[in-house]
């Protein structure tokens, strides 16, 4: 049946889609519609239509269930870095497995048996498509090599997930070979598995609960959004609505909720499944990711996330004799020639809190060298605090992170050390600044501390939420951080950034390019590490977040043999009461490093501005040629040290050249900004772009784009911003293995350089099953749509569709229920408004479906936005 597309009436109610979210910001297009009159009426004959069509690319680590996988020797192979998507029903036949540690023997049937060999600890994560998991309710198992499942108490727990949810967790403490079994308890359902390991980037690379992060059990964070009025919608309405009890109202229209685990509980035959397998502490995890998927489909939702937990980024060795080596590494006795700091100056140390009896640290006012000012505890958990007068308080004081009162890290006292210790007193260390007062707020105890706890301490440090009221510190350091995007922390970050307060934190100890919160959050200075040769150290993190690199240390080392480890010597104190120094390594030592050094900068010109350091950091600020790194590694901006080595004697010299820092008035020239500093070309990715805009006024020229490598392709090569420009590889004739390359873009404004990595080798198409590929007008109408495999290559073309603007989505329907992009559906988009014109073909749309994450596995990303599901058309 021909609709009549002109008359809005017509459209109405035929595709309308259930209140939830889109997880990537698409942009969308007005509609324009051929064969319309002024009026709004429409010819007799039928409108003539266009074509739109592409292709899709799966991301390799993508695959769907072979049967028959019921017993060991039929197990179907997966990676520890997969996506697998498969079926079950009460009826299939399986593998029998003893449930052990019960009054009785318990057996129950595997249907789909899955191997995987491992190097390291994995979590297992099983999204389970139906919509009634008590009616339709399947269970997650991680079995031995041998088909068991362990005896040992403590570990059993983590291997089975038998919840009454949509999402089932399993995971293993270690490496070695596994079967991942999938059991019916009862009816049916699609599934997808998503296997990850612990402490590593997921293969999807967007769980709301990375795999290793730590959290609150039972605890999210939600802000709501306003209503038409602008009011905030009333939170305990919505915690009724959803099962959560209110817990605490946190700054900024953010709730700390609490999760309940479900209830009844199933009971099938005799066996009751949570009494017989006693795994509730799994089960809360899975139901708060579960929790977590489904709020954030919600329309009354802005976000909700775990409250996560961040711990001090820190690696403790022996006392020894003071060697301060670090210092002369940043040029910092240079620096002194031109200013030893401030009073006027105030660095918060959000951390362990401090001791404020520390000879070399002191009360700012009372002892003649002290450096310390008051400041507050935020730990809100009694057990985390272990602080004898009470939770939350004025009173800043470090009481050890040790339950057993013997091993405490001190870790707040060293942190401030290195920033402010007294200095020139003819004892103990010295501080990289000689005068700036530091503002302990505690954050960490015996438990590390939580997100909701650490947002707090920002906005306190930040003068609080008021944007009139004026900023108590003008530094924030954070040597903390942990696995999970936290928007609750990134709101507290930008708001004290948009108060004028430089936020900075160390970019943690994994050595991986994982995300870690607070240094991979927009407006942070990430902070890497670097050894005594200015070497990226062993353990230190890297990335495209990394921003400038700082002495960490590595206690493992005395590369200039003076007999002495070569870490960070600072400040600490232990349990007995006793002070001392000690040597630290870690990010968290590198962090207060560029604190100081910024406070220093801030001291001779105390106008600066966050967005005046990030340009001095990049060497792009207008008022100055002088930079304040040194360049390590590759050329330009690098993914180990970022924009270099921070250099104190440059930092001061450029502070005083930038005339009134933050009050310099609008630049007159044009300002170069590119989209990102690196390209990542995995296996099966062929096209990136890179965005060029002029961040000054009158007009930026680019001048000429070139590449050094002949299997890269850059369009176009010259232009005025703002200019997009694609970069292509060819792998043709390439033997496998890493390739590197640069783009540099010269402009009239100077020049920016783009690190390029590509991969050659492995497989290069992943398969998700039958995907539908949907034309939507701006209302999310389904207008045309076809459909796609494997077997066509994942090409498409979709005919019949009227003249005009559209998103073109693409996903799977795996419950087969009319709606694509559900919560274990895999989904994709075309970034782009498409324009189709009738009588031809719009070709050319590729479609990546890793750019669209599942529901349940947004929002962990920064910058994501919730999630929709869209109708086929049936």
């Amino acid at each position: 049946m021909q609709r009549d597309l002109c008359n809005p009436t017509a459209l109405a109610g035929r595709h309308l889609f259930p209140f939830s979210y889109f997880i990537i910001s698409l942009l969308i297009g007005s509609l324009v519609l051929a064969g319309c009159d002024g009026n709004g009426g429409s010819d007799n004959d039928p409108a003539p239509t266009g074509t739109a069509s592409g292709k899709l690319t799966v991301p390799p680590d993508n695959t769907l269930e072979v049967e028959p996988n019921d017993t060991l020797l039929q197990a179907q192979p997966v990676s520890n870095t997969m996506n697998v998507s498969g079926s079950a029903t009460e009826s299939d036949p399986g593998f029998s497995l003893s449930i052990p540690n019960n009054p009785q023997p318990i057996i129950i049937t595997v249907a789909d048996l899955y191997r995987v060999e491992t190097t390291g600890p994995i979590r297992v994560t099983m999204s389970i498509a139906a919509e009634d998991p008590t009616a339709n309710d399947l269970d997650l198992f991680l079995m031995n090599a041998d088909g068991t499942l362990p005896t040992d108490p403590d570990e059993l727990p983590n291997r089975i997930s038998a919840g009454l949810v949509s999402t089932e967790i399993v995971e293993s403490t270690g490496a070695g070979t596994f079967f991942i079994g999938v059991n019916v308890f009862q009816g049916q359902s699609a599934y997808v598995l998503d296997i990850t390991p612990i402490g590593g980037l997921s293969s999807t690379g967007l769980e709301p609960i990375p795999a290793g992060a730590e959290f609150v059990p039972g605890e999210v964070l939600v802000k709501l959004k306003k209503d038409a009025s602008g009011t905030r919608r009333k939170s305990t309405d919505f915690a009724a609505r959803h099962g959560l009890t209110p817990k605490q109202s946190l700054p900024q229209g953010v709730e700390l909720m609490q999760v309940a685990l479900p209830s009844p509980r199933l009971q099938k035959g005799e066996h009751s499944k949570y009494k017989t397998i006693n795994s509730e502490a799994n089960e809360l995890k899975a139901v708060m990711i579960d929790t977590i998927r489904r709020l954030q489909r919600e329309p009354d939702v802005l976000y909700a996330e775990p409250n996560f937990i961040r711990r001090p980024f820190v690696t403790p060795n022996d006392t020894h004799f003071p060697k301060q080596w670090h210092y002369e590494l940043i040029n910092l006795p240079q620096a002194w020639d031109v200013t030893k700091g401030s009073n006027n100056i105030v660095v918060a140390v959000l951390d362990t809190g401090v001791l404020f009896d520390h000879p070399d640290l002191g009360r700012f006012g009372i002892d003649p060298n002290g450096r310390l000012i008051d400041g507050f505890d935020f730990i809100s958990d009694p057990e985390s605090s272990g602080d004898p007068d009470g939770v939350v308080d004025s009173d800043a004081t470090d009481v050890g992170d040790d339950p057993r009162g013997v091993s405490s890290s001190f870790h707040g006292t060293h942190v401030a050390g290195t920033i402010g210790a007294a200095t020139n007193n003819g004892g103990g260390v010295a501080g990289v600044t000689w005068e700036t007062r530091i503002m302990p707020l505690r954050v960490l105890g015996r438990k590390g501390g939580s997100d909701a706890d650490i947002a707090q301490a920002i906005l306190y440090a930040a003068g609080g939420e008021d944007e009139n009221t004026p900023k108590r510190a003008h530094i924030i350091n954070m040597s903390l951080g942990g696995q999970g995007f936290s928007q609750t922390m990134q709101d507290a970050i930008t708001k004290a950034r948009n108060k004028g307060v430089i936020v900075v934190a160390a970019a943690g100890n994994e050595n991986t390019s994982a995300l870690t919160s607070p240094a991979g959050l927009d407006g942070v200075i990430s902070v890497s590490a670097v050894d005594l040769n200015a070497r990226k150290a062993p353990y230190s993190n890297f990335g495209s977040k990394v921003d400038v690199a700082a002495p960490g240390g590595n206690t493992s080392a005395d590369l200039n043999g003076d007999n002495f480890a070569d870490g960070v010597l600072s400040t600490l104190g232990d349990d007995t009461g006793d002070f001392f120094f000690r040597f630290y390594q870690g990010t968290s030592m590198a962090a207060p490093h560029v604190a100081g050094v910024l406070a220093l900068m801030l001291a001779v010109n105390d106008q600066l501005t966050p967005a005046d350091i990030d340009q001095l950091l990049a060497g792009t600020h207008p008022g100055t040629t002088q930079r304040i790194t040194r360049d390590l590694g590759a050329t330009g901006r690098d993914n180990d040290y970022g924009h270099g080595l921070i250099d104190a004697a440059l930092a001061v010299q450029a502070a005083g050249e930038v005339q009134g820092g933050g009050n310099v008035p609008p630049p007159t020239t044009p300002i170069l900004s590119v989209s990102t500093t690196s390209l990542d070309f995995s296996n099966y990715i062929n096209t990136l772009q890179i965005n060029i805009t002029n961040a000054g006024i009158g007009t930026l020229n680019i001048t000429e784009i070139t590449d050094n490598a002949p299997w890269l392709t850059v369009s176009p090569t010259s232009g005025t911003a703002p200019l997009t420009v694609i970069a292509t590889v060819d792998r043709t004739g390439l033997a496998d293995g890493n390739y590197d390359a640069t783009i540099t873009i010269n402009t009239d404004a100077g020049q920016a350089m783009v690190s390029v990595q590509m991969t050659v080798g492995g497989a290069t198409q992943g398969n998700v099953g039958t995907v539908f590929v949907l034309v939507l007008d701006e209302g999310f109408n389904t207008i045309s749509e076809t459909e796609t495999s494997l077997a066509l290559n994942y090409v498409f073309n979709i005919p019949n569709t009227p003249g005009g603007t559209y998103t073109i989505v693409a996903g799977t329907d795996r419950d087969d229920d009319g709606f694509i992009c559900d919560l274990e559906d895999a989904c994709g988009s075309f970034p782009e408004p498409v324009t189709i014109t009738s009588g031809e073909d719009r070709a050319g749309i590729e479609i990546l479906m890793a750019e669209l994450a599942s529901p349940q596995r947004a929002k962990a990303a920064p910058g994501g936005t919730p999630g929709k599901k869209f109708r086929r058309l049936q």
